[in-house]
């Protein structure tokens, strides 16, 4: 009976989640780098603060903002959903130097496979790298952001440039 109250509780408050109040960002893509380590470094710009998309102050009731870019043909960017080929990370504030309007957005991502019940993932090598992109131009990429109480925020689609990825993936180590 309490398991039944329960059921009956959240499927109620699942359809009180707010929308956001601002619309969906456009992102534009600055340039990919990748670190010592497994990490590759992408800087965008966006015409929304995704980071503040209550304008409280940022990540004030946030549960994640995440960069999401799908390497295969799988462009569900739901939040239940696993990508299995991604480059994923979480979206972090730059300082703005060059006075231009906009948010410079970087996000430090892992280029994974993830398993279907999103149990695993595991880094993928430069090979396996080179094969998933040997014949794209771009990859897609958005921001998703989850918050309490709020439906799930997706950015519009940002266009990576595979050649600027590529360059960086075969860079000698």
């Amino acid at each position: 009976m309490h398991r039944l109250l329960f059921c009956f509780f959240l499927a109620i408050c699942s359809g009180c989640a707010k929308d956001h109040v601002k619309p969906p960002a456009n992102l534009s893509f600055v340039s990919v780098e990748r670190q010592k380590s497994l990490l590759y470094d992408i800087r965008y710009q966006s015409d929304v603060d995704v980071l503040d998309l209550f304008d409280r102050g940022e990540r004030v009731g946030m549960a994640s903002g995440m960069l999401k870019c799908a390497l295969e043909d799988d462009q569900d960017f739901s939040v239940g959903k696993a990508i299995r080929f991604s480059a994923v990370g979480l979206v972090t504030s730059e300082i703005r130097e060059d006075g231009k309007a906009g948010y410079p957005y970087l996000t430090s991502a892992f280029i994974v496979e993830t398993s279907s019940n999103r149990s695993s993932e595991r880094n993928l090598s430069v090979t396996e790298l080179n094969h998933l992109l040997a014949n794209k131009q771009q990859i897609p990429c958005k921001v998703v952001v989850t918050a309490y109480g709020y439906k799930p925020y997706y950015s519009n689609t940002m266009n990576l440039p595979v050649a600027d990825l590529l360059r960086e993936i075969n860079k000698p180590r």
